[in-house]
């Protein structure tokens, strides 16, 4: 990984097979990175990374976000066949102007990276009906122009105001009037909005922006996002806690049934890294209604991804607020040295910035500065969004009561969660609050997700094997579902169909389609199809996609074009297009054309004597089909007067593509002719001539031999 800080391994993750999982492996690593800006944590590191806020006042928050100084002699990630430009000299598509660095850098994480890291899906049927909100300080105001940026940039949907995935409310839950712009914010509210859309890219994403960084207007934020209808609530900030903010845990930041996160600092245990910014562990990551999120360092390597606790990532036991059950009598928990009390973190992702994410910000930090556009962030303001896309895409909090206690009943399995066991954000005494270990510990709390098994409640169905599909992929012709096998004994299912690009990726709900059966009609022609099988019983519910079938075929025919579009009369070409094995007819223009079926995408056809350029049609037993562009016809007799004469009388003959080196004959018989012009040549009837067709042939190009459509009597 280019830039990034060196990384080995030290364990494999495990599938429920037993057999080691490729998505994700604890990797050991040397020093890694620190922050090298005032209020940051100092230290040696493959390139300077720089908080994006200062320190605050007493009772205020700062953002998490931590931007990779890199240089300008780091290339840029090129687009798709091309080689790597420098940053401020390629050009992306959608990018604003004037902006430092116009390309996403090479090495670093894209949307991609991270799903495959992982193992996530792109979109659920869940998660199109969750709403993820982050909630920052102050206005970014191109937070929805820079999205629209990183999604035409890797390829995501579109999530615009205009379609109704995007939506910005000032604090008050109003549209406005929106808070003062603030250049350092705006940059925190790119990472978290690209974070979270990067993961579930099918989920509705929801910004609110409060008046200031004060935990008290922050916290009314969260409120705002939840009243607002967002199902999951990721906060990048924080500060260390204090008694006087634990009225502000209970009245803004817990709501049963809702998934709460924070990011868990990134001053490293009790911010020892920071201490300009005091210690103690991060608030709101302590409060017991949030679900704190450590940081991570994480590299790939041949397909194998290799992670481990992140030496900045904030861990620490809160002196304010006590521990759930089901945190405290997590495996592992008594080694944190947390006795009853909060323990900081709950759970991880990636967030050291020498393994970092790519992030478009358009907005200057400051008034008169260039914006940065393009550049590798890190922190657990990655780490939070991450987590809410990823709580999102399982369907949010599944009714329970604090979320993060699912997260702790799936502690030790390898098949949904893995154990970083190396790598430490500080020293205390040998305790795991500090330190990666075996079951919890403080820097990455039960590990880091693999999939979406550790998001499903505990005793709901569970797949063994997938749903599947039987029936021809072709429009109009039914298709069935077939049910898989479950765990849990389930007393119902349901379905949702959904279309699929053509490899089986993009997959969307079809509208409707939610019976074991479902007919392919026009709008699946050329995609793929899956069904969503969701198992229900008394817990909760649970869900297995089937593979994708297809693509849909028609037996309509369709024309995608001819592989050479241009040609003489009397010469054959390739048509190409779909259900043409049930032909019957072809055209070109006014012309009936000779062909042959050579499969159900490929016919030969032959250029009719006397066509003119004009568009294909094919006509089968099934419907009809028109190309979209014109065939040319280079070399062509469209017409001859007069269609008899004697032998030495004057003929002028019609077409397209007569050259000077253009001959003539009367059904074979070779003839005295005179060039005109490319569309007209004057010929003499030669003595002997016997009635047929008449042949031009042509040297140059266009060169061949065409003949007229009628016969020539002499």
């Amino acid at each position: 990984m280019r830039g990034a800080g060196p990384c080995g391994a030290d364990s494999l993750v495990e599938g429920a097979s037993g057999r080691p999982r490729t998505a994700l492996r604890l990797a050991t690593a040397l020093a890694l990175a620190a922050c090298l800006s005032a209020g940051s944590p100092a230290g040696a590191s493959a390139h300077r990374f720089k908080r994006a806020c200062s320190k605050p006042p007493a009772g205020r928050a700062a953002c998490m976000a931590e931007r990779l100084e890199i240089g300008a002699e780091a290339p840029a990630l090129a687009p798709a066949g091309r080689a790597g430009a420098r940053p401020g000299r390629a050009r992306s598509a959608g990018r604003r102007a004037g902006v430092l660095n116009e390309e996403p850098f090479a090495g670093y994480l894209t949307p991609e990276r991270l799903h495959a890291a992982y193992g996530l899906p792109a979109e659920t049927a869940a998660g199109s009906t969750q709403t993820i909100a982050v909630v920052d300080a102050f206005n970014d105001p191109t937070a929805e122009a820079d999205l629209a940026v990183y999604d035409r940039r890797f390829g995501l949907p579109e999530c615009t105001s205009a379609n109704g995935c995007f939506t910005k409310l000032n604090q008050e839950g109003n549209a406005g009037p929106l808070p003062a712009n603030n250049g350092r914010w705006a940059s925190e509210i790119s990472i978290d909005l690209q974070m979270a859309h990067a993961i579930c890219q099918n989920c509705r994403i929801l910004l609110v922006e409060t008046k200031g960084e004060a935990f008290a207007q922050l916290g009314a934020g969260v409120n705002t996002a939840v009243a607002a209808g967002a199902s999951v609530v990721s906060n990048s900030y924080g500060e260390p806690e204090a008694p006087a903010l634990a009225t502000l845990a209970g009245s803004d930041y817990s709501h049963p049934g809702i998934p709460i996160l924070a990011s868990s600092g990134d001053c490293g245990y009790l911010n020892h890294l920071c201490p300009a910014r005091g210690t103690g562990a991060e608030f709101p990551a302590g409060a017991p209604g949030v679900i704190a999120v450590g940081g991570t360092s994480l590299s790939e390597s041949e397909g194998v991804w290799t992670s481990r606790a992140w030496e900045a990532g904030g861990s620490g036991c809160s002196t304010v607020f006590e521990a759930g059950l089901w945190q405290s009598g997590a495996a592992g928990f008594s080694a944190s040295g947390c006795g009853g009390y909060r323990a900081v973190a709950d759970v991880s992702a990636v967030g050291d910035p020498n393994t970092g994410v790519n992030i478009y910000d358009s907005t200057p930090e400051e008034p008169g500065h260039q914006a940065g556009g393009w550049g590798v962030w890190g922190g657990t303001s990655v780490s939070s969004p991450i987590v809410a896309g990823e709580f999102a895409l399982a369907g949010g909090g599944l009714g329970v009561w604090n979320p993060a206690a699912t997260l702790y009943s799936h502690l030790g399995q390898a098949g949904a969660l893995y154990d970083v066991t190396s790598g430490a954000d500080g020293e205390c005494a040998g305790a795991s609050i500090c330190s990666a270990s075996a079951g919890y510990d403080g820097p990455t709390g039960v590990g880091s997700p693999v999939g979406l098994g550790a998001f499903a409640l505990a005793g709901t169905p569970a797949s063994t094997s997938p749903p599947t599909i039987t029936g021809n992929t072709e429009q109009a012709e039914a298709l069935s579902e077939h049910q898989g096998a479950w765990t849990g004994a389930p007393t119902s299912y349901s379905y949702q169909w959904e279309r699929c690009g053509f490899t089986g990726a993009g997959c969307h709900p079809i509208t409707g389609a939610t019976g074991a059966a479902y007919t392919p009609g026009e709008a699946d022609i050329g995609s793929t199809l899956r069904v969503r099988e969701t198992a229900l019983n008394s817990i909760g519910p649970g869900s297995a996609d089937s593979a994708p079938v297809g693509p849909v075929a028609s037996d309509v025919p369709a024309i995608t074009g001819p592989t050479e579009g241009s040609g003489i009369t009397g010469a054959g070409f390739i048509l190409e297009g779909s259900a043409l094995d049930t032909t019957v007819k072809v055209t070109l223009g006014a012309l009936e054309a000779g062909f042959t079926v050579i499969s159900p995408q490929r016919l030969e056809v032959t250029v009719p004597d006397g066509a003119r350029t004009g568009r294909i049609s094919v006509m089968t037993a099934h419907g009809s089909a028109r190309s979209r562009a014109s065939f040319k016809v280079t070399l062509a007799i469209t017409s001859f007067r007069p269609a008899a004469s004697p032998p030495g009388s004057a003929v002028s003959i019609r077409g397209t593509g007569f050259t000077s080196s253009s001959t003539v004959a009367f059904g074979g018989t070779p003839a005295a002719v005179t060039f005109v012009s490319p569309g007209k040549l004057r010929a003499r009837v030669p003595a002997g001539a016997a009635a047929g067709p008449i042949t031009v042939t042509n040297v140059l190009t266009p060169a061949g031999t065409v003949r007229s459509a009628a016969s020539f009597t002499p």
